[in-house]
């Protein structure tokens, strides 16, 4: 017999005398809860030979089928008990916090419902057959508290140095500039955003300027004086002739509404790299310095509020494999990574400010190497904006691969690399947009720019 059959989750030929096979169950929903957290599933059935209800939950796919590939439970696989005579049921902010759903950490809950009979040591189980998801409700602002309001980005603009690109940087950055000025967002945290060439050739920067002003001076150009954004740093991290990895990460904000009280020198006597206002990620056992990735952070203050807060911008290891064993190494470095950053914003943060966090996290919910980066993040306080009470374009990814046309997430959420998270805020969010447009043969970078609204 198979593992699935013994355990009762699939039903077989039953001979004379057996249990009988429970009846159908149809329309199987689920929606937000009343409350933050609660999830709140529905169901139709005549309720025939059934005992009770099996309302199986996981974090990645699975099927109980022995036709498919996918495991027989998600990870993190939870299973809650269900009275026969229930038609709906309420999944608690506890329960989803057990079945790996947590307030404010965006993730969803694939899950199956399962009519069961049972007698004696016999037991019968017809399942609903479509696999789906649900999110828990989200957390708002709470504009009870005083606060300030604040639309905070991430972007990934892409590397300059990816010169075999069809459209490179400098026929991209007035596009990229036009997507952040579009998204209106006062604080933008970037990735990839090099501090070299503008048209990632080696040498002196004189002439063509490097990523970071090229991209300062689009912005100036096309926003006139309504905006006048700055960066936190535009040069160099590490010294020239250093071996490094990226250094990309920077915080892009608005003069006219923050100032930055960080200081954050550019050079090094005369020398034009500085390490101020960064920080370098741990690396894996056996990476040389080309896979240590840097990133960068600043204290802002709201001018007209007074409100001060922390802004970082991160970039974690892109690497994945199909083998299990070293998958497993690079979730567990882009793990250690988030335990890096969080301790080092909590050693930063003495004053307790609120945070605002930016990064290409380089994974997803359903990675089956597993979520630990983005897990770290959250048991260390962080709420991700992807939970907020509004979603726009949540079932498309937020990688796009300079592709023309994205499709739809089946399930409703497309995965997120793209995180923009907040610590200390009042409550959670309120929006949470994903920018794209579909089609599109002149997207501005491989990764679509993230924007949401939070209060602090």
């Amino acid at each position: 017999m198979s593992p699935v059959l013994a355990l009762g989750l699939v039903s077989a030929a039953q001979p004379a005398g057996a249990v009988s096979t429970p009846s159908s169950i149809s329309n199987v929903v689920a929606v937000p809860g009343a409350k933050p957290g609660e999830v709140r599933f529905s169901w139709s059935t005549s309720g025939s030979h059934t005992d009770y209800f099996l309302l199986e939950t996981g974090l990645t796919a699975f099927s109980k089928s022995s036709d498919s590939s996918l495991p027989t439970s998600g990870r993190n696989a939870k299973t809650f008990v269900i009275s026969a005579g229930a038609r709906s049921y309420t999944l608690t902010a506890a329960q989803a916090a057990s079945a790996g759903a947590p307030l404010g950490s965006a993730n969803y809950l694939y899950y199956r419902l399962f009519a069961v009979n049972k007698e004696g040591s016999k037991t019968v189980t017809k399942a609903y057959p479509n696999l789906q998801a649900v999110m828990p409700q989200a957390l708002g602002t709470d504009q009870s508290r005083s606060g300030t309001d604040l639309r905070v980005a991430t972007f990934n603009v892409r590397t300059v140095k990816a010169t075999k690109d069809k459209r490179n940087w400098l026929l991209r950055v007035d596009d990229v500039a036009k997507e952040i000025l579009t998204s209106r967002a006062g604080v933008v945290l970037l990735q990839e955003i090099s501090p070299g060439r503008a048209d990632g050739k080696g040498g002196s920067t004189a002439k063509v300027g490097r990523q970071t002003t090229t991209l300062l001076a689009q912005l100036a150009k096309q926003g006139g004086k309504s905006y006048d954004y700055r960066m936190n740093r535009t040069t160099l991290l590490v010294k020239t002739g250093e071996k490094r990895g990226t250094q990309g990460g920077r915080v892009l904000y608005d003069n006219k509404r923050y100032k930055m009280l960080s200081s954050c020198p550019e050079k090094t006597g005369k020398t034009t790299y500085n390490a101020s206002c960064s920080f370098a990620l741990p690396i894996a056992s056996g990476d040389s310095e080309s896979k240590r990735r840097r990133g960068s952070y600043a204290l802002l203050q709201n001018r007209k509020t007074g409100q001060k807060f922390w802004a970082f911008s991160a970039h974690l290891d892109e690497r994945h494999s199909s083998s299990k064993t070293t998958g497993a190494k690079y979730d567990k470095l882009r793990g250690d990574q988030a335990r890096y950053l969080v301790s080092l914003i909590n050693r930063l943060n003495t004053k307790k400010y609120p945070v605002v966090f930016g990064a290409d996290i380089n994974t997803w919910q359903s990675d089956k190497s597993g979520y630990s980066g983005h897990n770290v993040l959250v048991a260390g306080g962080f709420y991700d904006t992807a939970a907020a009470k509004v979603k726009v374009n949540a079932d498309y990814n937020t990688s796009n691969g300079f592709a023309t046309t994205l499709g739809r997430s089946s399930h409703g959420y497309g995965p997120h690399l793209d995180v923009v998270m907040v610590q200390r805020g009042k409550g959670g969010a309120d929006r949470w947009v994903n920018m794209l447009q579909n089609p599109d043969a002149d997207r501005p970078s491989d990764h679509n720019l993230v924007w949401a609204d939070v209060r602090i």
